[in-house]
């Protein structure tokens, strides 16, 4: 890429009307593709695998381990009365802001230099908004696509494509994490309990690809704590709703409803093709989030040549029924019948997990799953 062509990016989508354009995009195709690379990268491999790190992605981690220490050592202001929003964050996000441009010199080579007008938003942004002081999946999609311009030119290939999940990213949902909990973020534009989660998405993504032809851990298996607990640094998944378990009271289907539902999916494989379709539903194709992605000469918002389907169209090798009252969102699931199981009796029959009893006392808005055969 010539040496001039790098642009401060800038937001292209100002409207419902610019949606279209944004869906066939090189940035679209791309990053989606980007996406999937990740995350074939990481089936079947715990967080806790051996990998070779080069000396690039220790500093990165190191500079990620930076801004942690940063957060910790600017004071808290009085917010007693106020459940959200520690003001002292746009302290750190103004220190953010000024140091970012070295923070990222330092770190990458001096021959991708002049394309740090392009790649210092993404990082900015990756971080939450001082003014409404939230954290959202937009700003984790922003860490994303910085890690894709990386890619893109050259800093990192697809054999970093591990590393960069089980490593870099995990390194990067640290720090958003204890940014959260310390300045008592708000979630950016939360659902509720018809979110997946009130602040990532991504994490889902990997995770489920991480246990993908797991023996031991099913979909179900994620509602005990203590199994949680036990392997929740074996993937990025089961490591997320440890943090939920840690930080949110009440039961798991209330406070967490959606990740209540997808315990029912049969397997991993589903789950993971489930969340991909969930993300572009949700994430990649929601206005109010993609209002403030921004666009340049590496995420171009001119349209591509060769249109990649979307993954609401695109066939499937293992693709899902149509949606039937027992099947939730994005996620299609067989509900066994105790019918046809010999060993099962009226008497026996239970929830999928330990907190399946909702069909008698139904969650408002939501339509809850029969009951499962134990297995």
């Amino acid at each position: 890429m010539a040496e001039n062509s790098y642009k401060p990016p800038e937001k292209m989508i100002k409207n419902v009307f610019d949606l279209n354009p944004w869906y066939f995009s090189k940035a679209y195709e791309e990053y989606l593709a980007f996406l999937h690379r990740l995350n074939d990268s990481v089936v079947g491999v715990h967080t806790t695998a051996d990998m070779r790190c080069t000396d690039l992605v220790i500093s990165f981690i190191d500079m990620l381990d930076k801004l942690e220490k940063w957060a910790e050592e600017i004071p808290l202001e009085d917010v007693s009365e106020q459940r959200f929003g520690n003001k002292a964050y746009r302290k750190f996000y103004e220190k953010l802001c000024k140091e970012s441009p070295d923070l990222l010199a330092s770190v990458l080579p001096e021959n991708v230099h002049d394309a740090l007008v392009e790649l210092v938003p993404y990082f900015t942004e990756s971080f939450g908004n001082a003014t409404r002081i939230d954290y959202g999946s937009g700003h984790e999609a922003n860490f994303l696509i910085l890690l894709f311009c990386l890619q893109k030119l050259g800093v990192f290939t697809e054999n970093d494509d591990k590393v960069l999940v089980l490593r870099i990213f995990n390194k990067y949902l640290r720090v958003c994490r204890h940014l959260q909990t310390r300045f008592k973020m708000e979630p950016a534009g939360s659902r509720g309990v018809h979110a997946i989660d009130d602040f990532q998405f991504a994490p889902f993504i990997f995770g489920s690809a991480q246990l993908i032809g797991s023996k031991s851990i099913v979909p179900d298996s994620y509602l005990k704590k203590n199994i949680v607990e036990t392997h929740a640094h074996t993937s990025l998944f089961l490591d997320c709703v440890n943090f939920i378990n840690q930080t949110k009271t009440g039961p798991f289907h209330e406070h967490s409803n959606q990740l209540w539902n997808i315990s029912a999916v049969p397997h991993w494989k589903k789950v993971n093709s489930g969340m991909f379709k969930m993300y572009e539903g949700e994430v990649l194709k929601k206005f109010p989030v993609v209002q403030h992605m921004m666009f340049g000469s590496l995420f171009s918002f001119d349209r591509s040549e060769h249109p990649r389907e979307s993954m609401e169209d695109a066939p499937s090798q293992d693709p899902m029924p149509p949606r039937a009252p027992a099947q939730h969102g994005m996620f299609a699931f067989k509900i066994p019948s105790a019918a046809n199981t010999s060993t099962v009796h009226s008497s026996s029959v239970v929830e999928s997990g330990d907190l399946r009893r909702l069909h008698s006392e139904k969650h408002p808005n939501e339509h809850c799953p029969p009951p499962m055969a134990d297995a």
